[in-house]
């Protein structure tokens, strides 16, 4: 048993919107320490985004630890989305999020 086997990973993709590559950019250079502590605190160990800039495509990976029961989303994650909404693609309240359905994974011994 290794210390992954204890946590679930996702993965996605967002639509940057037209004229705000460096803007998306600009904002996750500068990602709030309130905006870390409560990826933590929701049970995130690992996170990673990448940017496909010819499209704007932004694909986005994460490991976390299930919380039970779910914790209803930290205040400081809904003031961020609210914060992207004008870079990002949004579908109502969030963004538009396209789930990549997982095919492959190679774990170390």
């Amino acid at each position: 048993m290794t210390g992954l086997d204890a946590v679930s990973s996702r993965a996605f993709l967002l639509r940057i919107r037209p004229g705000k590559l460096e803007d998306y950019k600009r904002r996750h250079a500068a990602i709030w320490p309130e905006m870390l502590s409560a990826l933590r605190e929701a049970g995130c160990v690992h996170y990673d985004i990448h940017v496909y800039e010819p499209l704007g495509l932004v694909f986005g990976h994460m490991l976390y630890r299930p919380q039970e029961p779910l914790v209803p989303e930290h205040p400081v994650i809904l003031q961020w989305r609210a914060y992207m909404a004008d870079v990002l693609e949004m579908d109502g309240g969030q963004p538009s999020r396209e789930p990549l359905v997982h095919v492959f994974q190679l774990r170390g011994d």
